[in-house]
């Protein structure tokens, strides 16, 4: 996986989310809240809903493509599939 860039506190990257609690979207954008290393981070996502508890995870791990599996607990760079 060739990383473009690397990830600091405030960067915005991409999440999976649950469509029935994102107004019908599959993914939404986050903020990185902290950084554990060059692949884990921490989130705050900016839902298209109202705010739930649900809207901070913790160690999200890099992925190339947010189709990759491993259920919400990814992250992914803006621009890719």
């Amino acid at each position: 996986m060739s990383q473009q860039q690397a990830p600091s506190i405030g960067r915005i990257v991409r999440v999976p989310m649950d469509p029935a609690t994102n107004n019908g979207a599959d993914e939404a954008p986050a903020v990185i809240t902290r950084v554990w290393n060059d692949t884990t981070v921490n989130v705050r996502i900016l839902a298209d809903a109202a705010p739930k508890a649900e809207d901070w995870r913790t160690s999200l791990v890099l992925v190339e493509s947010l189709n990759e599996g491993m259920g919400l607990c990814r992250w992914t760079w803006p621009g890719r599939v």
